[in-house]
């Protein structure tokens, strides 16, 4: 399953809210892209979070950054009972030792057992770096229990979008901008909301919108129309901005026509308001002149 619309991306800040243990799995195809991409994920939902099996190699790389992870496993012992069928089990636990009570129905030996050692079951996968989903498949299965099975989510297509922005701070402004986001089906249009302390905290300028908003086209499936409301980090005042985007050069050229601002590219942008609630009501009523 990828990330195909914003529907997708509301199930994953729903999952996310409501589950206890999160875990973070990579492909073989993994690398740096996906490791940076799994730490700004791990950032944005906390400590609940796990990255369960970045290689050593690729941890090594940005031990500079990051501190290794090594989460917690559990170990069992297994045992094929379609080959020894059992009746019961229990154990006890006394003087420090750990008994486990089998009733077979024929005699067991210690080679019917196996030792497996697993991560803790999740509640929540998220996937990164998976050209296929067998290998997906795969590793839940035999290392990274998953309570739900529909609670996987695969954002293996996110390693392009770390490409085109480079760095941990780019994909961390992404993420406030989708947290301050919704999708109006009415006008189709995609709003999000960037007050200055968002590129503050994240060490953005605000001339990354243009490549921020192509990058989410990428990898979303986007209405016609993006609307992003965003305060300068420079700016000594308050005041909001306005940068309307539309792959759709008609359309584009009616707002710009409606602005009496040129376009560039695909985007107009119009400045500036006292507060975002000013903006909305002005990039409102450009709308309705389309």
């Amino acid at each position: 399953m990828e990330m195909k619309d914003m529907e997708h991306i509301l199930k994953i800040l729903t999952l996310a809210e409501t589950s206890e243990r999160i875990g973070i799995v990579l492909g073989p195809d993994a690398g740096d892209a996906e490791l940076l991409a799994a730490h700004a994920l791990k950032e944005r939902l906390g400590e609940k979070t796990s990255l369960l099996n970045a290689t050593d190699h690729l941890q090594d790389r940005w031990s500079h950054m990051f501190k290794k992870e090594r989460p917690r496993k559990e170990v069992a012992l297994a045992l094929d009972t379609s080959a020894h069928p059992v009746d019961e089990l229990r154990y006890e636990k006394e003087n420090g030792v750990l008994r486990i009570f089998l009733s077979p129905h024929n005699k067991l030996t210690k080679d019917a057992f196996t030792m497996e050692e697993r991560h803790l079951p999740s509640d929540m996968i998220i996937a990164l770096g998976f050209s296929n989903e067998e290998d997906l498949r795969r590793i839940i299965k035999t290392e990274a229990p998953l309570k739900n099975p529909d609670a996987v989510i695969n954002l293996s297509s996110i390693g392009a979008l770390a490409d085109n922005l480079w760095s941990l701070d780019s994909m961390k402004l992404l993420g406030r901008a989708l947290l301050r986001s919704y999708r109006e089906d009415d006008t189709n249009t995609f709003w999000a909301f960037l007050p200055k302390e968002d590129f503050q905290k994240t060490n953005q300028s605000d001339t990354i919108l243009p490549a921020l908003i192509r990058s989410m086209r990428r990898f979303m499936k986007l209405p016609l129309l993006v609307v992003v409301l965003w305060q300068s980090p420079k700016d000594t005042t308050k005041n909001v901005h306005i940068l309307l985007s539309s792959t759709d050069p008609h359309t584009l050229t009616k707002l710009a026509d409606a602005a009496e601002t040129p376009a560039k590219d695909d985007m107009i942008i119009v400045r500036s308001f006292e507060n975002f609630s000013e903006a909305e009501l002005e990039a409102r009523k450009l709308i309705k002149q389309i």
